[in-house]
């Protein structure tokens, strides 16, 4: 019987995969693999969602790790409105058994830890952002801790330091006390100090770039010092000042001045 070549090839056709039977096969192994993922997917939501419900949110690490360095200071320490950046953190502590603003509860500066544990570094009802600054906590930090754009704490700074524009800084400390002795700087002395910073600074500014321009000299109290002279009675008075540059840069120079006839200054031992 001769080879019926059409049917043979008929019967081929009917056993494709295109073919109904096949299509059948297709989608019933696309089905299985639906509801595999899905079963797979399914039991990863739930993983997920069980972990988030079970584990504490970022939040309440940083309430719990702030009210344990507040509570190593003040024993009766209640933390609210714990905010994060950076590796600082700052709150509002109270104590409800003080009296005052204690009671009311202070601003309270933190250090974030590299274990995620913080250690409370200041605590005051007000800090400058120059306090900040002296504290570690760059200007960029500062505006994320207190909800602001860093351009609003630039101008802060600078209208701390009486800084204007240009090249001549600001000064503030200068009128404060120093040790030895709580000693002061008297005004006429204050003004010829100033204008021989100013003038020494502003040559400076002069070559530098807009972030590096210093806007403010402040004056502390850290390694301040008064002698005087046995024989000629001339006192030369010593401070520790701090430079600050439009980005918060800070550097320490050594500023020295004398009260003899012919005065005399110095920043970082060479005479201005």
């Amino acid at each position: 019987m001769a080879q019926d070549l059409y049917s043979q090839n008929n019967n081929e056709i009917n056993n494709s995969p295109y073919m109904p039977d096949g299509y059948e096969k297709t989608t019933q192994r696309k089905r299985l693999l639906l509801i595999v993922v899905g079963v797979i997917v399914g039991v990863g939501l739930i993983v997920v969602v069980a972990f988030l419900l079970l584990s504490p949110s970022a939040q309440d690490k940083y309430n719990k790790a702030a009210t344990a360095a507040a509570r190593k200071v003040t024993p009766n320490a209640v933390v609210n409105n714990v905010k994060v950046a950076g590796s600082f953190a700052v709150a509002t502590v109270s104590d409800p058994t003080a009296k005052g603003q204690a009671k009311a509860g202070n601003a309270t500066i933190f250090k974030v830890n590299k274990d995620g544990s913080m250690t409370q570094i200041a605590n005051g009802s007000y800090f400058s952002p120059t306090d900040l600054l002296g504290l570690g906590i760059p200007l960029a930090t500062q505006a994320t801790l207190a909800g602001r754009n860093l351009a609003q704490v630039q101008k802060d700074l600078a209208g701390e330091c009486g800084y204007t524009s240009g090249n001549v800084p600001g000064y503030i400390g200068f009128n404060g006390s120093f040790n030895p002795g709580g000693w002061k700087i008297d005004a006429l002395t204050l003004s010829g100090l100033e204008q021989t910073l100013s003038d020494t600074i502003s040559a400076q500014n002069a070559r530098a770039k807009t972030s590096g321009t210093v806007i403010c000299v402040n004056a502390t109290r850290k390694n301040s010092n008064k002698t005087t002279d046995a024989k000629t009675f001339i006192s030369t008075f010593t401070l520790q000042v701090q430079f600050i540059k439009g980005d918060g840069t800070i550097t320490s120079h050594t500023l020295t001045f004398s009260n003899g006839h012919y005065r005399t200054y110095t920043l970082d031992g060479q005479k201005m």
